[in-house]
């Protein structure tokens, strides 16, 4: 999408203004100066009052209609308010129009009632102009609405993006660039003819299964209620975690607090080396009674084994001559076992004699004493699993006595701070701050506990759910229409179980994909020590390397702002590169997007925003940016003075005379504006 010309007639403060955008690959940018309150939220919002009827004002949000056109008009008049853009969008050039028509109801109404509003989309076909039937549905699909906040954005409020509370907003945007929502609606929309299917079955369903069904479904309920409160308790404690990390810092930039809070991090480290020593330990002992267990338990019968075979050995039970006797019995008795007759002389008696001598007989005896040998190494090996198992505790018990030193040295740092009573510039004492941050980590501690339960209660309702489900299929239920309900359930429930997969492996591989782009973007801006990425939980961080280690920095609104920007850049040029590839294996297209900010520079300090600057014009095809004078002055214009290819002032009147009104006019030219 490239935008071409944007025109405003009776929208707030613009009676009737226009604005044509840059539209070189070389100078792809377009500045609007302007001061605060003068109307850059208004052109902000034109954009998105034109694609989806929505505005967001801090004040009179309700009043779209000129103040000055509904003065100047008599009760009973209408104004028409209209936005129009003119774009291009894959090859085609298009005009867009928004009207809603207000009618003045009093001598004293200023805002008028809106008695009508339509939007047009045209498009040139051939030389042309042809209507789109569907022009709302067809602006959603240039820009889809979930993607307005990231092409249409306060940069004010960018940073935002960089907080730990933010993971949700930065997992969704990357699903939205990516088209990965629609894998999410099909989810849902399986979920819903899986339930449909459901209903058929319980419908024609004997008495026994339609009880199995309204259980489940009961079940279902529950577990999707559990859900929920996990989620919400997964949110509400990383907030806490982020209120307990500002606090912290608070406290390392205090001169009095310093010392004591980075002895508390050494304790800390110190704790988390301790916890992973006896993690290990706990895994020995584990691995100790797998291979070894057995046998303090076989102990008892092995060792009465071995003394009944040596006792009966002692006793001659199992003596040398035990084969010998046996077979010269045989022979004085002149009779095998077997009743066959014993003659000397004959081939039989002369086998049986040949059985006679020592081999076998010793053979007997030296296996048992063989085998009474064994049981006694297995009694060794017995001592050894006790003498390595005892080893294995003390090490655990000495690292229990550490642990608790450790803890009770971090709870002496806690109560020599909340013993200060230093005041911070916020107006708290140094242990006032601390007493919230241990409140805090009690908050976190009780939210990490109720996880836990609602975890355990999630997984006792899904065994209960597997168990329903098994018996609900074992159902043979005479009606057909209910047995093919059942089948097509079962399909749909499969599709959706393959679904789901794909979906998150095709999220984390954009999330990666993402991350690359980020750490190239913000490389490029940022200081060379600092960098930027997407963790696996979908958090937007910035570390800093110290030494041989990789710090999480304190978050200042400079870095928090760029690392925002160079997310957004980066989705922009995934959906770019998406759009330019002949790859057709994705879910998601992609395409060519314009980026319009408002006062993206924010409060910044100088060497953050000339680095702001800097990015700026490689974040898209087309960017519009609306400045301040004091942001734009300085760094800002010396990086982008050499990209910009239109360039506007607003030209604000407050219209305090008598019979005038608020309004702003469109100067393409710095010396127009008023009182220049």
């Amino acid at each position: 999408m490239q935008l071409d010309r944007l025109e405003l007639e009776n929208f707030r403060q613009f009676r009737d203004e226009t604005i044509a955008f840059a539209t070189g690959s070389d100078r792809n940018v377009t500045v609007v100066h302007g001061a605060n309150g003068s109307g850059k939220t208004t052109l902000l919002n034109a954009f998105t009052w034109l694609f989806y009827g929505n505005v967001d004002f801090d004040t009179r949000p309700d009043r779209l209609a000129s103040e000055g056109a509904m003065a100047n008009a008599q009760p009973g008049d209408r104004i028409t308010v209209s936005v129009q853009l003119q774009f291009e969008h894959e090859g085609e050039a298009y005009i867009a129009q928004r009207e809603a028509i207000y009618e003045k109801r009093s001598a004293t109404d200023f805002d008028g009632e809106m008695i009508d509003s339509e939007v047009t989309v045209k498009y040139r076909n051939n030389g042309s102009w042809k209507p789109r039937n569907n022009p709302e549905n067809t602006l959603d699909q240039i820009i889809p609405e979930r993607l307005s906040g990231l092409f249409f954005f306060d940069g004010e409020d960018i940073d935002e993006l960089a907080g730990i509370d933010n993971q949700d907003r930065i997992q969704e945007a990357i699903q939205n660039i990516m088209g990965l929502t629609i894998l999410e609606r099909a989810n849902r929309h399986l979920d819903t003819v899986a339930g449909r299917f459901e209903d058929e079955v319980d419908e024609y369903a004997s008495d026994e299964l339609s009880e199995l069904i309204s259980e489940k479904r009961t079940i279902e309920d529950d577990i999707e209620e559990f859900k929920r409160d996990r989620d919400d308790t997964q949110r509400r404690k990383e907030r806490i975690e982020s209120e307990i990390e500002d606090l912290e810092q608070k406290l390392e930039r205090l001169d009095e607090s310093a010392a004591l809070q980075e002895r508390r991090e050494e304790y800390r480290e110190d704790l988390a080396e301790v916890e992973d020593r006896i993690d290990s330990l706990d895994e020995d002992i584990k691995t100790q009674i797998s291979q070894n267990g057995f046998v303090p338990l076989a102990m008892p019968l092995l060792k009465e084994t071995a003394t009944e075979l040596d006792q009966m050995r002692e006793e001659g039970v199992i003596p040398s001559e035990l084969s010998n006797s046996f077979v010269d019995s045989l022979l004085d008795a002149g009779q095998c076992i077997c009743g066959r007759p014993l003659e000397p002389g004959t081939d039989h008696y002369d086998k049986v004699a040949s059985m006679r001598g020592d081999a076998v007989a010793d053979g007997v005896e030296q296996s048992a004493i063989r085998i009474i040998g064994h049981l006694n190494e297995v009694s060794d090996k017995e001592s050894e699993f006790f003498d390595s198992i005892d080893e294995i505790i003390e090490q655990r018990k000495d690292l229990y006595d550490r642990r608790d030193e450790l803890e009770e040295l971090i709870d002496e740092v806690s109560s020599e701070l909340q013993g200060m009573n230093q005041t911070t510039e916020s107006g708290q004492s140094i242990g006032e701050l601390e007493a919230k941050r241990e409140q805090k980590e009690t908050e976190r501690e009780e939210a990490i506990s109720e996880i836990a339960r609602i975890e355990e209660r999630i997984e006792r309702k899904q065994e209960e759910l597997e168990s329903l489900e098994e018996q609900i299929d074992e159902q043979q239920d005479e009606r057909e229409e209910a047995l093919l309900a059942k089948r097509r359930q079962k399909a749909a429930e499969l599709v959706q179980d393959e679904l789901e997969g794909s979906f998150e492996d095709l999220k984390d591989q954009v999330r990666q994909w993402s991350n690359k782009m980020i750490k190239q973007t913000f490389d490029d801006i940022a200081s060379k020590d600092l960098t930027a990425e997407i963790t696996d939980d979908f958090e937007l961080k910035i570390w800093q390397d110290v030494g041989d280690e990789r710090v999480e920095v304190d978050k200042s609104t400079g870095e928090r702002q760029i690392a925002s920007l160079a997310f957004i850049g980066s989705l922009v040029n995934i959906a770019r590169e998406r759009y330019e590839s002949d790859s057709d294996s994705e879910y998601f297209t992609g395409g060519i997007y314009p980026l319009v900010m408002d006062s993206p520079f924010g409060a910044l300090d100088k060497d953050h925003r000339r680095q702001v600057s800097k990015v700026i014009p490689s974040l898209a095809n087309q960017v519009v940016v609306f400045a301040t004078d004091s942001q734009w002055e300085g760094p800002v214009e010396e990086e982008m003075r050499d990209i910009i290819g239109e360039q506007y002032w607003l030209d604000f009147d407050s219209g305090e005379g008598e019979g005038e009104y608020p309004q702003t006019r469109i100067a393409a030219e710095q010396a127009s504006i008023r009182g220049d």
